[in-house]
């Protein structure tokens, strides 16, 4: 019989199907199993892996130095199922949406904001094992927790010393009206913070839009009465009653509080929180707040000074814009925003009395925008440095010389003083310049901890050409020129004794000087940092 028609005969024998078809179908039914049992318990044991990978990712972001410590907490929380840690890695995550989601963390830094982690386990294979020849397979789930913390800054907040009646004058100056505060006022405003969320909310109530953020409220264009009033209502006591005194005198200038204030991530706050509030000193947000409603940036003052002979200084105050899109006081967590004072000049017209002469002594000031910019949040446990801000000084020219009103008014331009005179006779004159530059253009470090945020300490940054004074250096440094009848001639007692003259107002005007800017809050070669608040925010999956 051939082999073909063995073939044949076997196809048509039907003999043992049943069996034969078991056989096959059984394979099929293993694979079944595996792919329903095997699989759907994979499946299922891998969504809880992911919910205990999730959950550790939250707690690890959320105490930040601990992480290691928060996820096996957490692993032995909800599973005792031999959880491996296959990866911990810490570093920052950048809300970028330019960036693509997979790249927005970098691991590794020195204040990390973010926590990767990926958890492994081996599980058994039951039904799978006659088909992969393995009794395991190994399961993997990660996850990526994120802390959002701010902080809010400011510059420009040291209290100043009061002294004579440089304050009053200045405020009286800055409302258009007569202000009258005593020296206690004046103290207490120095040493009382104000929440700005609780002065948003209170402005808000001023102006009658409850339906508005706190953010637009501030973007909301005010009269200074309300914005005074606001203020007063979210204060109390001494200071309160300073504040409603001002108000009640100020002319109603309008103004946009947000060119001064960046709430940031509070912007979309409708309720004041007393457990987290943004604290500002109450002087440096009241002088703000006339800074912007100032009309007339120029500001003429006259003070009586002890200066021998009954001599005084006249001054006039010009003050900038505050620069454009930068707010004397943020709050962020981004290292983009930076807060910037405004630029001054001051004109200090002196007049002494000598025995020979009376000598006029006219002394510039220009102080340009001091910056700041927070480089780093730290929200772990215990550290000194939980706030590192990077602070760059004002630039500062101080000069002994002359310029005329339309150049002293034109802040686009930079003073070029001339030669000034000192002393004019009948036949003699004196002319006499000096200059003195403070330029640091080189970001300086000005480190908060936990303890200094929560008191209110103020750090100062001093530049590296810092003269401790101003005037004095400017008298040193002073050239000083004696022409008799158009001729040089060299008079030493005439020259001795103005020199002498400009030595002894040196230290007066260094105090006028300090006791105007530190009204301000501005300092000569100097600039004044605090961190008002820190919140480090909930962990959240990113």
């Amino acid at each position: 019989m051939s082999a073909r028609h063995r073939l044949c005969e076997l196809i048509r024998d039907c003999k043992a199907g049943i069996s034969i078809a078991s056989a096959f179908a059984m394979t099929m039914l293993i694979g079944a199993a595996a792919l329903a049992v095997d699989v759907g318990s994979l499946y299922l044991d891998r969504r809880k892996l992911q919910g205990i990978a999730d959950a550790a990712a939250l707690a690890a972001a959320g105490q930040p130095g601990e992480e290691r410590a928060a996820v096996e907490r957490i692993i032995a929380a909800n599973c005792n199922c031999a959880i491996r840690i296959a990866e911990l890695a810490t570093g920052h995550y950048a809300v970028d949406r330019t960036i693509a989601a997979d790249r927005r963390f970098t691991p590794g830094g020195a204040s990390p904001n973010a926590v990767r982690i990926v958890l492994h386990r081996d599980r058994p294979l039951y039904f799978g094992r006659a088909l992969t020849g393995r009794n395991q397979s190994v399961i993997a789930a990660s996850a990526t927790g994120a802390r959002r913390g701010y902080a809010a800054f400011s510059l420009g907040s040291r209290v100043a010393a009061v002294n004579g009646g440089l304050p009053n004058a200045l405020l009286s100056g800055l409302t258009g009206s007569q202000v009258s505060l005593s020296l206690m006022d004046y103290n207490a405003l120095a040493s009382t913070d104000i929440d700005l969320l609780a002065f948003s909310e209170a402005l808000r109530s001023e102006i009658d839009a409850e339906v508005l953020t706190f953010g637009q409220t501030l973007d909301t264009q005010v009269t200074l009465p309300q914005v005074l009033a606001a203020l007063a209502q979210a204060s109390d006591g001494q200071v309160a009653q300073a504040l409603e005194h001002i108000a009640s005198r100020a002319l109603p200038r309008t103004l946009l509080p947000s060119r001064a204030i960046d709430l940031g991530p509070r912007a979309s706050s409708i309720r004041a929180d007393a457990a987290n509030p943004v604290k500002v000193n109450a002087l440096g947000l009241l002088r703000t707040m006339l800074l912007l409603g100032s009309a007339n940036r120029q500001v003429d003052l006259s003070v009586a000074s002890n200066l021998p002979g009954g001599s005084g200084i006249d001054i006039a105050l010009l003050i900038g814009e505050p620069p454009a899109q930068s707010p004397l006081i943020a709050v962020t967590d981004t290292n983009d925003v930076i807060v910037r004072t405004a630029q001054v000049r001051l004109k200090l017209d002196t007049r002494v009395q000598t025995p020979l002469a009376s000598v006029h002594i006219p002394v510039l000031a220009e102080l340009g925008s001091a910056a700041a910019r927070i480089s780093e949040i730290d929200c772990r446990a215990g550290s000194n440095a939980a706030v590192s801000l990077g602070v760059v000084t004002a630039p500062a020219t101080l000069a002994i010389g002359s310029v005329s009103n339309a150049e002293f008014q034109d802040m686009t331009r930079a003073l070029d003083p001339a030669p000034a005179s000192l002393v004019r006779l009948p036949l003699v004159s004196i002319d006499a310049e000096a200059e003195l530059v403070l330029s640091d253009l080189a970001e300086k470090p000005a480190i908060f901890s936990r303890a200094d945020i929560d008191e209110g300490r103020v750090k100062t940054v001093s530049s590296s050409g810092w003269v401790a004074g101003a005037a004095k250096s400017l008298s040193d440094r002073m050239d000083l020129s004696v022409r008799v009848l158009g001729l040089g001639l060299n008079l030493n007692a005439l020259r001795t004794a103005t020199a002498g003259a400009v030595t002894l107002a040196a230290p007066v005007l260094d105090t006028v000087l300090a006791d105007i800017t530190g009204t301000l809050g501005l300092s000569v070669g100097q600039a004044d940092a605090r961190v008002n608040a820190l919140r480090c925010g909930r962990a959240r999956l990113v």
